[in-house]
């Protein structure tokens, strides 16, 4: 019997470099991939999803554990008096995209109200650039190049908080 070792050798080359690529099960269609933060507090889990919605907007779609080829960085620092908040978008150690917002109230009174104006005006910065960027970076916006058929237009339909 005579056993054939490139078939063999072909299947397991092709299973090794399959290993290595950034794909994964979140990123039907070939969408860009954004790894969202995996710790966050419970103010910032409130917020997320607003960061979520504009992402998915603009054809990138959002990953847990943060293992994407992006990665998102979403702070919100809360002292007695001001809230400050930051979004960012980096690809390795290059900055894409920042924005930051800051408010002030009284102390330990209307928290909420404080931590809303600090996380708006630093959304609205990051969703304007967000906005800008994604044309420049070929990011596809949902529903302009997947087709209706495709997985990606079908997970994007069901869209589901990674956080």
């Amino acid at each position: 019997m005579k056993f054939h070792t490139f078939p063999l050798a072909a299947i397991c080359s092709l299973s090794l470099c399959s290993c290595f690529t950034s794909r994964t099960p979140f990123s039907p269609g070939g969408s860009t991939t954004v790894g969202m933060p995996e710790k966050l507090s419970e103010r910032e889990r409130g917020f997320v999803p607003e960061i979520d919605t504009a992402l998915r907007r603009e054809g990138l779609v959002p990953v847990r554990s943060g293992k994407g080829e992006l990665q998102l960085d979403f702070t919100m620092s809360e002292g007695p008096v001001n809230t400050t908040t930051r979004i960012g978008l980096s690809e390795g150690e290059e900055t894409i995209l920042a924005a930051e917002g800051r408010a002030a109230g009284i102390p330990l009174i209307g928290r909420d109200g404080v931590a809303r104006k600090s996380f708006d005006a630093a959304f609205s910065d990051f969703d304007a650039k967000l906005t800008t960027e994604a044309p420049r970076r070929g990011w596809s916006r949902s529903g302009e190049t997947a087709s209706p058929t495709s997985p990606a237009a079908a997970y994007q339909h069901d869209i589901e908080p990674v956080y």
